[in-house]
């Protein structure tokens, strides 16, 4: 997300004891989530009142998850109010948060605390996609600029003091001076620790770690709010930069109604956007809330039930971890490619069937090759593909010894009519939900080298 800050017409004059400088009043804008999509990602419900998780991207039940901060940034008082607004989720939910030192080697949900310089904003990986991040990167990104209480800070500029004479020395044009530039002067100026606005400390925590653990945009309900399309792409375009499709990833692409899992639309969620009456077709307009609703309350202790060991609500998931590589040979004996992928793959406790699927893609890896093949296809792109059964709360590795335990086995023959043209195979991981005929994919997980296929084949 790009953080910017809007420039209203209204000026204000704050007088420091020694000098006097002319903000140009600014209103610094609640900066909206980037929730990092997930495979199939990218961010479920079961009471009247409550709105939209993904059911695919849940934690398991019970489950501790560790958390840590990133480059020992941020203060104390600072870190302690993130942690107390995120555990609030524990109030409701059979998971608990365990936060860890910034120097544990393996965590599963990573906090990063920016600024507007860096142009990050506030975003989440959604519930167990946190998992497929680096150790080395965030999973979850807070703007601590937006935590900045602007009102505090002018009260201090007008008693004097270090505060304005820090902020005077680094003033150069007195009359032009914007709350962006004071903002950022507050941000260099050092102290201890800064004045936080701790109602939009406590309902940007909350709302990120809601998709930590799972929890999707509220406006993304279907039928929950008729959109102004083109204004609302606009509006994104000028404030924030936003390409049509972070636009429509971030605010009005609609949730599958199966991960509303039969509930209302929940306008009170703390998942929810601002909605202005000039973004919607009939004048509809709410302001987000800054407390986990009742019915985030219901809908997150109906995925993490206490009084239960499996929720009724579970779907068959998997994680696939350790990928390794992506060994793929042409082999002229048998007269095709053999591919041969080396990871992990862990289950929950709900059983499902998986797809092991390795697709053709042209020589830059991104357009797949169409297939009328039906027997060497997978949604009419030419794919070879092995299924398997999967045990519930089981572990197996692929590949990972002498003993090759996974192949894929792809003939020239069954493939389109390619006659020397270089290839890539793309393998991915699809999961298919027995239960509720659902697929959901789980990973591209590697892409192999270019490969010369066969003249003829």
């Amino acid at each position: 997300m790009r953080s910017y800050i809007l420039v209203l017409l209204a000026s204000c004059f704050i007088h420091a004891a020694d000098a006097q400088v002319t903000i140009k009043k600014t209103a610094a804008l609640d900066f909206p989530c980037t929730a990092y999509a997930a495979p199939g990602m990218e961010a479920v419900d079961t009471t009247a009142g409550r709105g939209v998780a993904n059911n695919y991207l849940t934690w398991e039940n019970g489950d501790t998850i560790l958390v840590k901060f990133m480059n020992n940034v941020g203060s104390k008082s600072i870190r302690n109010k993130i942690m107390q607004y995120a555990k609030e989720w524990e109030q409701y939910a059979n998971l608990v948060f365990k936060f860890v030192p910034d120097n544990t080697p393996v965590t599963n949900i990573r906090v990063r605390l920016g600024s507007f310089y860096d142009k990050i904003g506030h975003n989440s990986k959604i519930g167990i996609t946190c998992n497929d991040v680096p150790q080395t990167k965030q999973t979850l990104n807070l703007d601590t600029s937006d935590f900045i209480d602007i009102s505090a800070y002018e009260a201090e500029y007008k008693k004097g003091g270090e505060f304005a004479r820090f902020i005077n020395g680094r003033v150069k044009d007195p009359n032009n001076y914007t709350n962006i530039d004071f903002l950022g002067d507050i941000l260099q100026f050092p102290e201890a620790d800064k004045k936080w606005n701790l109602k939009i400390v406590g309902r940007k925590a909350r709302h990120e770690f809601g998709h930590s653990i799972g929890l999707l945009h509220e406006q993304s309900y279907p039928g929950g709010i008729k959109w102004n399309k083109d204004t609302v792409y606009k509006f994104y375009a000028d404030r924030f930069e936003w390409t049509k499709e972070e636009v429509d990833n971030n605010v009005l692409e609609a949730s599958d109604q199966f991960f509303t899992n039969g509930t209302q639309y929940d306008p009170r969620s703390v998942m929810h956007y601002d909605v202005k009456a000039w973004q919607t077709l009939d004048g509809y307009s709410l302001i987000s809330s800054m407390e986990i609703s009742e019915g985030d309350k219901k809908i997150i202790g109906a995925l993490y039930p206490k009084n239960k060991k499996v929720s009724s609500l579970a779907v068959a998931k998997i994680q696939v971890m350790n990928f390794t590589k992506l060994d793929v040979k042409t082999d002229n004996v048998r007269k095709g490619l053999v591919i041969t992928p080396s990871f992990d793959l862990k289950t929950t406790a709900v059983l499902g069937r998986v797809h092991f699927v390795a697709l053709l893609t042209t020589e830059d890896g991104k357009k797949p090759i169409a297939s009328t093949n039906t027997r060497y296809s997978w949604n009419n792109i030419a794919a070879t593909y092995v299924p398997a059964n999967m045990l519930p709360s089981s572990k197996i590795s692929y590949n990972k010894s002498t003993k090759k335990n996974l192949e894929l086995f792809f003939p020239f023959r069954e493939m389109p009519a390619l006659n020397g043209q270089k290839v890539k195979v793309m393998f991915i991981v699809y999961m298919y939900d027995t239960t509720n005929n659902k697929f959901d994919r789980v990973a591209a997980s590697s892409m192999s080298s270019a490969l010369m296929m066969p003249t003829g084949n």
